[in-house]
């Protein structure tokens, strides 16, 4: 016992190994503790904290994680040491009532027992209760006191008792008074009171001085209760007399999920408008820059491919120098292009992702309030856990800012990609190949956004909210996983949690091979049409070299732009 920051729960931690002593030394029965193998200390010992640390499975689950081969008899027997068996079994699913996420739907007296019933399954032969009993009624306090003291005396179990309540260590065999991270006092309870101005003696004596607090609380009656805040808790069971549980209160409230346009999504970026314009802006640059750059090769071919042959003809070598003088022009053209498209694709990149970074933010808090805005029974829901809360907002909140961010940019350019080769196609090449390609590129888009959808649809991060749930909730609770040693349990539940996720992602696999296949296959097929029809052309002369050049040359950029903005997209998982 002792004053709050006198080093109690320190010596918890030291013994358990939490941490090691900088100096001195921890002896059990004669030996260093810290020469002993830690699993095996940490088995000899059960723990019960001043915080019940409950996890988010079932009261047997949580009950039977204290030892190994647990049955359900030895689950009953140590709930009934713990005065937590009728509390249990008044509950809608007795010992397979889930606990939520710490314990969430169960009182802070409830979570307690529970607790010590883990640690009394454990049947360690140190029993380490640092305030255990702190969130009990007097009764409950009693009752358990009683149970742990008649177990002791059965088991002759060696109990360290820390404690504000004195009353639960009077008859303690011995009592140590810390002050100051020291020990100022030591001996029985009657010896300590025999102590003139012992610090012990004056701990008692103001504990048992009445307070007007006191009697408030033991004489409110159940009228003034009534007319206080109805306390909400899903599973909770009224213990004694006050405490009123609503359980239709709480009863999870199925979500009203509508489903949001892109317009809807991209008014969220109205204060970000003039970044908007201007990004859009630079997409119709950046978008009629591959068709035009396909018009200046196919150009550069085709004069290249003429005077060449007029060389090889006439061997006057005018027509090499017509030809130098060409491609330095064009390759002048293409710097100025380059300047451009350096230009554009800046003001592009900077627009989008400042309009998706500004929306992230929005988003995030507004999720954020959402969250904190919800009542308590919502937290009590299956896939509402601390870890699955904060996947969300991380994930969904980025998913959402990429259908308005840096891939609705990618989106536009392809479409003025698109209509640039369409029109330089229809003006400068073969109408009739530009048809044949108007008619097939839907197939080769259809394939391509089939398959983003399908890597989007498909994506596995949903199914990892319970792995990463059981993560959360295994670090956050650290202490109470070493101090039963559930870390070997723990990680197969983790490793099974994974499983799911790994056989859809193997499975999607050999789909999305499959359907990139097919889209990677389509674009060839259309690259090998325009070939043979084109061929096919020049040899009826109904069109000459240069323009079929053209055509293909569009065609292909076209293509390679649709290709890399589906790819993005397939990636982003938006």
């Amino acid at each position: 016992v002792g004053l709050s920051g006198s080093g109690k729960s320190t010596i918890v931690a030291l013994l358990e190994r939490f941490y090691e002593p900088t100096s001195g030394k921890i002896l059990l029965d004669g030996r260093n503790i810290s020469k002993l193998q830690l699993k095996w200390l940490r088995s000899q010992i059960g723990l019960v904290s001043q915080e019940p640390i409950l996890f988010a499975t079932t009261i047997f689950e949580n009950i039977a994680s204290g030892g190994n081969d647990i049955s359900k008899e030895d689950v009953i027997a140590a709930s009934k040491l713990a005065n937590a068996h009728n509390f249990i079994m008044q509950l809608p699913d007795q010992y397979d009532t889930m606990c939520g996420e710490k314990g969430v739907t169960l009182s802070g007296g409830q979570k307690q027992r529970v607790a010590i019933a883990r640690a009394l399954i454990r049947k360690s032969k140190i029993l380490v209760l640092d305030e255990a009993t702190s969130a009990l009624d007097n009764e409950s306090e009693r009752v358990v006191q009683a149970a742990l003291n008649d177990m002791m005396d059965k088991t002759k179990m060696t109990t360290l008792v820390i404690a504000h309540r004195l009353s639960t260590i009077r008859n303690a065999d011995k009592i140590i008074v810390l002050s100051e991270g020291s020990v100022v006092e030591l001996g029985s309870h009657s010896q300590l009171m025999k102590l003139s101005g012992g610090l012990y003696k004056k701990l008692v004596e103001f504990q048992e001085r009445p307070t007007s607090e006191t009697f408030i609380s033991t004489e409110l009656s159940a009228k003034q209760v009534e007319g206080t805040n109805t306390i909400v808790r899903k599973y909770s069971v009224a213990s004694n007399q006050h405490t009123t549980v609503n359980a239709e209160a709480s009863e999870p409230i199925e979500a009203d999920i509508k489903e949001v346009s892109i317009a809807q999504i991209m008014a969220l970026t109205k204060p970000q408008r003039p970044y908007l314009i201007a990004g859009f802006t630079a997409c119709l640059f950046q978008g009629f820059s591959m068709p035009v750059v396909a018009l200046i090769i196919a150009n550069v071919m085709s004069v290249m491919q003429k005077n060449y042959n007029l060389y090889l003809t006439t061997n006057d070598r005018q027509y090499l120098d017509t030809l130098y003088t060409d491609a330095r022009e064009q390759s002048i053209i293409f710097l100025g292009i380059a300047v451009v498209i350096f230009l554009v694709s800046y003001v592009q990149t900077y627009s989008f992702r400042l309009i998706g970074e500004k929306l992230t933010t929005r988003l995030r808090n507004m999720y954020f309030q959402a969250i904190i805005r919800q009542n308590i029974g919502f937290f009590d829901q299956d896939g509402h856990t601390t870890g699955a809360l904060t996947t969300d907002l991380s994930t969904n909140v980025t998913k959402v800012v990429a259908i308005a961010g840096e891939n609705q940019s990618r989106i536009v350019q392809t479409i003025f990609t698109l209509v640039g080769a369409l029109i330089i196609s229809f003006s400068t090449g073969s109408w009739q190949l530009t048809l044949v390609m108007l008619c097939v590129i839907p197939l080769v888009i259809g394939a391509t956004m089939y398959r983003s959808r399908r890597m989007k649809g498909q994506n596995i991060t949903d199914s990892l909210k319970f792995s990463g749930s059981l993560a959360t909730e295994a670090i956050v609770n650290v202490r109470t996983v070493s101090a039963f040693g559930l870390q070997e349990s723990l990680v197969t539940k983790y490793d099974t949690l994974l499983t799911t996720p790994m056989q859809e992602g193997i499975r999607q696999a050999h789909f999305n091979g499959f359907i990139n296949g097919v889209a990677t296959f389509s674009t060839f097929a259309v690259y090998a049409l325009i070939f043979w029809y084109g061929n096919k052309l020049i040899v009826d002369k109904s069109i000459d070299f240069q323009e079929m050049i053209r055509t293909l040359m569009t065609v292909l950029m076209a293509a390679q732009g649709m290709g890399q903005t589906a790819g993005w997209i397939g990636d982003s998982d938006a």
